[in-house]
């Protein structure tokens, strides 16, 4: 279904909770943690995609209560068609992809007003399976997104107890720099909340970027783009990749087409009293087979530099 055709029913018909409510419906769940729900005053990017012959979307919810530079940010560069044509550059499995650069090889990029866009990071709005977020380098961000592909299920509690007893069994070999590391990121794991650490298991995504960058968005539908992108064969050809031995560069092109933005209109009271009860529910993906996603030895640290790294952009 297109955005303008949910922006004409989304005054009809809610896409929130079990009965039409007045507006602001979906108010209480402005995080990508609880349950995505999309009602009135929401506000909906859809990006639509070409992977060699193929053509799908992906529709995101987006969160300018968490990430409002953020947010505002992608929507202007969306509505002046910058995104259209640009490419998806890097792709790393079980990780994330990335694009939006302006060069279409990692390197470029500008936001909206030319002016800067402060990181925006929030505990409310996590790294899941399906996450958007901003890449950034030393210049900070730009135009250049990240979408979380990993959803092999990271078990928060398993990665605790693991981390703990190579640093008790290892302490002696380990360098300070190292132990502070690894205490670092154990701290980073005990302090993830419940729900957290239940979304994680069930859905994945890259725990360790949270609270590095900037997550204003999360998918809702077009799961399957988001595999079927994740699989394209991939080669060298991206610096921040090829110095770690990982190949990430797409061999087919993925083109973003282009990226539609559309805000649910709010429904009055009145209205609300005339619609017709009816519960209709994004469909998004619950994500199936999975798999940790981070390391569980201190000497498995090739994947932890991945996701340290990454997402970044080219200088």
């Amino acid at each position: 279904m297109r955005l303008k055709s949910l922006c004409k029913v989304g005054a009809a018909v809610m896409l929130c909770a079990a009965m039409i409510l007045p507006a602001g419906c979906s108010s209480e769940h402005k995080d990508n943690t609880a349950e995505i729900t999309v009602g009135s005053g929401d506000t909906l990017a859809e990006m639509t995609i070409q992977i060699g012959d193929e053509t799908g979307k992906i529709r995101f919810k987006l969160f300018p209560e968490v990430a409002p530079k953020g947010v505002e940010n992608f929507v202007k560069l969306a509505q002046s068609g910058y995104y259209d044509g640009k490419t998806i550059h890097r792709v790393v499995k079980d990780f994330m992809i990335q694009g939006g650069s302006l060069r279409g090889n990692g390197t470029g990029g500008t936001t909206a007003d030319r002016t800067e866009v402060p990181r925006e990071t929030s505990d409310r709005m996590r790294a899941y399976y399906g996450a958007l977020g901003y890449a950034e380098d030393s210049e900070g961000i730009n135009s250049q997104f990240f979408i979380v592909n990993n959803k092999n299920p990271f078990d928060i509690a398993k990665t605790e107890e693991n981390i703990a007893a190579d640093l008790e069994e290892y302490s002696e070999r380990l360098t300070d720099a190292d132990k502070k590391t690894y205490n670092d990121y154990l701290s980073k794991l005990r302090a993830a909340p419940e729900e957290v650490r239940a979304k994680y298991l069930s859905n994945g995504g890259a725990f360790s970027i949270d609270g590095n960058y900037t997550i204003f968005g999360q998918a809702i539908e077009g799961f399957d783009v988001i595999d079927k992108i994740s699989a394209v064969e991939v080669s060298a050809g991206n610096a921040i990749d090829d110095a770690q031995g990982i190949e990430s560069k797409p061999v087919v092109s993925v083109i973003i087409k282009k990226i539609e933005i559309a805000v649910i209109p709010t429904i009055t009271e009145t209205q609300a009293t005339t619609t017709t009860r009816k519960t209709i529910r994004p469909s998004a993906t619950t994500p199936a087979a999975e798999s940790e996603g981070q390391p569980e030895s201190v000497d498995t640290s090739a994947s932890e530099e991945v996701s340290d790294e990454a997402p970044s952009k080219s200088e």
